[in-house]
């Protein structure tokens, strides 16, 4: 067990009460301001590919495209569970400012690429898995420098904050992408939906280029892989730490995938057809929206530890609940409820994770958490596709709320609940 020291080691000082104790105060931060706005296009965008690409593997391979649906997805996922670390450690070596503007540039070229196979008619379904397992491994550098970025764009003391209008921007755009990206294929086709993705990158990458150096870039000269021993062995020596990024591997794997059910739920349980799986959906990302406001409220009343514990138990509880339900209107709530506790848990275990660390590692940690985070979606999907086939998805959100359970009660221990 971690003495006092070492659960306050790094740990940010609370902002005090004020004006900017609200859950929007890191707005006051320029950089951090326009990188956000920017984020909100491209997210968006981005969601908007993510259906135009699922829906041109449909047409391309259908009748039988769940496979080849689902691997595509998975391409996307699987290289953060190998490249994350590495990435880690390279936004811990180079200035993050100049890594995340070259990962906007790739990820224009991949977009830019699948507008012009899909504009000439060249697309062929091996096209499309390059380029979904190319910008898998754009997501590798993306995620793990963006999330250890916040700090040098606000500072520890609005390093909350930040987290939960990023979780906020995510999900809205999650809502907003999905969305219009259906229409667009409707009304003026599917090869907009990924000129639009291109064109969406541009805001971040004007934004990157013209903001200033904000962090110092560390002096290292070991290699990566001592760099990677270095993040390892302070996860071994801080459990705290390590027991934070566990429980979010375990919301991974156990309970976040439980969106593979919900065109199932939709259609053999609710009967409501794609429109109501649009509503489920949207009422997940409700949820979650609610939860990044509460969440950053809440932090100046309880302790972060707390809030963990909280939305843990929020998450658990509507995933339990929701698989005895078989009414569409009741399912509404509590898919909120599962939206609201999913995100208050990993956006405080972020801000936990962050505040526990120091500086010189922030990069290799964030790797570890983006491999816990997205990196075991695929196993996650796994998971849960196989109990439903054998028990049903009802039972499959059962099984793994009890799994989801069973690993929360077994991480969080007497220490977390008295983070700071």
């Amino acid at each position: 067990m971690p003495d006092d020291a070492a659960l306050s080691e790094g740990a940010s000082p609370r902002p005090p009460d004020g004006r900017w104790t609200e859950p929007f105060r890191a707005l006051r931060h320029r950089p951090f301001r326009h990188f956000w706005l920017a984020q909100a296009i491209s997210l968006t965008g981005s969601w908007m590919q993510g259906v135009a690409q699922r829906w041109l593997v449909h047409q391309i391979t259908r009748p039988h495209s769940e496979a080849m649906l689902g691997i595509t997805n998975a391409l996307t996922a699987l290289p953060v569970l190998f490249l994350a670390p590495v990435a880690g450690a390279l936004a811990d070596r180079f200035e993050r400012r100049r890594i995340l503007l070259g990962v906007q540039l790739v990820a224009t070229a991949i977009a830019l690429t699948l507008w012009l196979l899909t504009l000439t008619g060249w697309v062929r379904l091996w096209h499309i898995l390059a380029l979904a397992l190319m910008m898998g491994c754009v997501r590798a550098f993306d995620v793990p420098t963006r999330q250890s970025f916040w700090v040098e764009l606000v500072g520890r003391a609005d390093l909350m904050s930040a987290i939960t209008l990023n979780s906020a921007v995510v999900n809205l755009s999650r809502i907003l992408g999905p969305s219009l990206g259906g229409v667009v294929i409707e009304t003026v086709g599917i090869t907009n939906c990924f000129l639009f993705n291109a064109l969406s990158f541009l805001p971040p990458i004007l934004v990157l280029w013209k903001m200033p150096s904000l962090g110092s870039v560390n002096a290292q000269t070991a290699n990566l892989l001592v760099s990677l021993r270095e993040g390892i062995g302070h996860l071994r020596d801080n459990l705290v730490v390590l027991r934070l990024l566990l429980l979010v591997g375990a919301w991974s794997l156990f309970g976040g995938q439980f969106e593979v059910l919900l065109p199932v739920l939709a259609d053999k349980v609710y009967g409501v057809g794609a429109k109501g799986y649009g509503f489920l959906f949207a009422a997940w990302g409700v949820g979650a929206l609610i939860g990044a406001v509460f969440a950053a409220s809440m932090e100046q009343r309880w302790r972060r530890g707390q809030l963990v514990i909280v939305g843990s138990l929020c998450a658990t509880v509507g995933l339990a609940s929701l698989s005895f339900v078989r009414h569409f209107p009741l399912a509404l709530p509590l898919l909120a409820l599962v939206g609201l506790g999913m995100v208050t848990q990993n956006a405080t275990c972020n801000t936990l994770v962050q505040s526990l660390v120091p500086d010189s590692l922030r990069g290799r940690i964030m790797g570890f958490y983006s491999l816990m985070f997205i990196g075991l979606i695929p196993l996650g999907s796994l998971f849960y596709g196989t109990v439903a086939f054998f028990a049903g998805a009802l039972k499959a959100l059962l099984i793994g709320a009890l799994c989801f359970a069973f690993a929360a009660l077994a991480l969080l221990t007497q220490d977390i609940p008295r983070l700071p």
